[in-house]
């Protein structure tokens, strides 16, 4: 009786294999870099792709929904926020 392992195929092969796998294992669990990005003044909205996301949908959705609730004002840009957002630089040397 043999199962499905000894199919004839060479220890090269199965290395491949695996190789192959683990490298999509490792993948699926590495961060994200890649994200959709939609930014409308101070706004900003990231989601990592995902093929269950209709991503110009969200987008559309979200930027309607914006715009109801804050009309034109959603455009401007809080400066506070942004210098709230930047990190920390050591001090000048001269």
């Amino acid at each position: 009786m043999t199962d499905s392992s000894s199919n004839g195929e060479s220890p090269e092969v199965a290395a491949m294999a695996g190789e192959l796998f683990q490298a999509k294992i490792d993948a699926a669990r590495s961060p994200q870099t890649m994200t959709h990005l939609l930014q409308l003044g101070s706004f900003r909205m990231e989601i990592v792709p995902d093929r269950s996301i209709d991503i110009e949908q969200v987008f559309k959705d979200t930027i309607a929904d914006l715009h109801e609730k804050f009309g034109s004002d959603v455009l401007k840009i809080n400066m506070t926020d942004i210098i709230k957002q930047q990190p920390p630089t050591g001090g000048m040397h001269g």
